[in-house]
């Protein structure tokens, strides 16, 4: 992303497109805050398009761009849950939504193509920076246990009025402190084996410019700003 400042304690928070449909996966869900956010894209996945290209359609115009699929060149709707979505940014190493603030809402969104349940919803927040750091993370105010959050049975079955797509979500009040930066995602565990079968997630970070860091790492954090 880019045009974003780094603020105190600054979140970045992926999305997690559902990559696999089938009966034996695990699939990832979409996750994204309830704040004003950026999405950092795959290039090689997505591309932009503004005023004047035969395909913009300003009802999905987020800052001045709208965010198509490479090949398809149709709207990922996924993409578009996120309520206050702002705009969009080539990212080859990270992809997700990326905002500002340490305590906030956190909506795990169950965007599907027909209705459906995605069982025992896991969130988990993983790869903390620096390695070996030991984030304090709370849900609700309660202490999350060995970096998973059990968040339950999601059902999907209210209309978007996109077409036959389906959304409905589980809405977490998360807050995090003591490291520099931390992933975080989601997905259903039917099995409630706490292994995901099903295809990729597109991780991203969350990141608290207060903790001091190597200057290496701060440069390279930096870096994905510009």
């Amino acid at each position: 992303m880019k045009n974003m400042s780094l603020p105190a304690i600054t979140w970045i928070l992926c999305l997690f497109l559902l990559a696999s449909m089938s009966a034996f996966a695990d699939p990832c869900l979409v996750v994204y805050p309830d704040t004003p956010c950026v999405y950092h894209y795959d290039p090689a996945e997505y591309y932009t398009v503004g005023p004047g290209d035969p395909l913009y359609d300003p009802a999905y115009d987020r800052g001045g761009v709208v965010l198509l699929t490479t090949g398809m060149n149709d709207i990922d709707l996924s993409v578009y849950q996120a309520p206050q979505l702002m705009g969009f940014v080539a990212d080859a190493d990270d992809q997700g939504f990326y905002f500002e603030g340490d305590a906030f809402n956190l909506v795990i969104d169950g965007f599907a193509n027909a209705p459906t349940t995605y069982a025992n919803v896991l969130v988990v927040f993983d790869d903390p920076l620096p390695a070996g750091c030991a984030p304090l993370v709370t849900v609700g105010g309660s202490p999350v246990m060995g970096g998973i959050w059990p968040a339950g049975d999601l059902v999907v079955q209210t209309a978007t009025g996109e077409g036959n797509n389906y959304s409905d979500v589980i809405t977490l009040q998360v807050a995090w402190s003591g490291c520099f930066g931390v992933h975080v995602w989601a997905f259903s565990d039917p099995d409630h084996d706490g292994s995901r079968t099903g295809g990729e997630c597109f991780t991203a970070f969350s990141h608290d410019s207060a903790v001091p860091v190597e200057s290496a790492t701060w440069g390279l954090i930096k870096a994905l700003y510009r």
